[in-house]
C-alpha cells in the first residue's frame, strides 16, 4: 500500500510539473545566407543586399500601365512626399495608392501583387530601380529584358513626369541621364514590383 501511494504521488507531480528540461534541437537549421542573383524568400531575384543579409528581391514584369490612369497630362495629380532614395519605394507606393485610389496604374498593380505567399510588394523608388538596372548590367543578362522602360514610384521635377529607367541602355557607353529619365505620367510603361526581406 505505501508503494502504491508513492507511485500515485509521483505521477500527479510529474503531470503538473512545468520545469521539465528543454532539449536542444540536435540539427538546427542555419539562417539562409543570400547572394546577389539568388532566389529570395518571395520567389523573386535578389538584386540588392545589405551587410545584415537583408535586401530587395524583384518579381518579373507583371504588365504595363500608366503611372496615373489619366488621358491628359493636365489631369495629373501632384503626389507630395515621394522619395527617390533606396528605402523609400514602399512608403512611396502607399502614398501613391492613398492619393490616387482605385484604378489600373503602376503603383496599384504593384501594391496588389502577391507572389511566394507575400503581399508586401511595391513599386521601386528611382534609386531602387537603378539598383535593379545595375544587377542586370553586372550579370550580363540585360539583353534579355524586354520591353525596355520600367516605372519608379518617384515623381519627377514637376507633377507631370515620373522617373523611369531604360534597362537596355549600356551603362558604360551612355551618360547617366540617358538611362534614368523623367517620363510623362500618362505613358504606358512596364511594371516590375519589388519587396524587402
Amino acid at each position: 500500500m505505501p508503494i502504491l501511494l508513492v507511485v500515485a504521488v509521483f505521477t500527479a507531480c510529474s503531470e503538473n510539473d512545468d520545469s521539465s528540461p528543454v532539449v536542444d534541437n540536435p540539427n538546427p537549421q542555419p539562417d539562409t545566407i543570400y547572394k546577389i542573383g539568388d532566389t529570395g524568400p518571395g520567389g523573386g531575384v535578389i538584386f540588392y543586399l545589405t551587410s545584415e543579409n537583408h535586401g530587395y528581391e524583384m518579381a518579373g514584369r507583371i504588365g504595363t500601365a500608366k503611372w496615373q490612369d489619366i488621358v491628359e497630362l493636365t489631369d495629373a495629380t501632384n503626389v507630395a512626399g515621394l522619395g527617390t532614395a533606396i528605402g523609400t519605394g514602399k512608403q512611396n507606393t502607399t502614398i501613391i495608392v492613398t492619393a490616387l485610389g482605385s484604378g489600373n496604374y503602376a503603383a496599384k498593380m504593384s501594391n496588389d501583387y502577391v507572389q511566394g505567399g507575400f503581399d508586401d510588394w511595391f513599386l521601386p523608388s528611382r534609386d531602387e530601380l537603378k539598383e535593379m538596372y545595375n544587377y542586370f548590367h553586372t550579370c550580363h543578362c540585360i539583353t534579355g529584358i524586354d520591353p525596355v522602360n520600367y516605372w519608379s514610384s518617384s515623381q519627377g521635377e514637376n507633377i507631370w513626369v515620373t522617373w523611369v529607367t531604360n534597362f537596355r541602355v549600356n551603362i558604360d557607353t551612355t551618360q547617366f541621364e540617358n538611362w534614368t529619365y523623367p517620363l510623362q505620367k500618362n505613358q504606358t510603361v512596364s511594371v516590375k514590383p519589388i519587396r524587402q526581406f
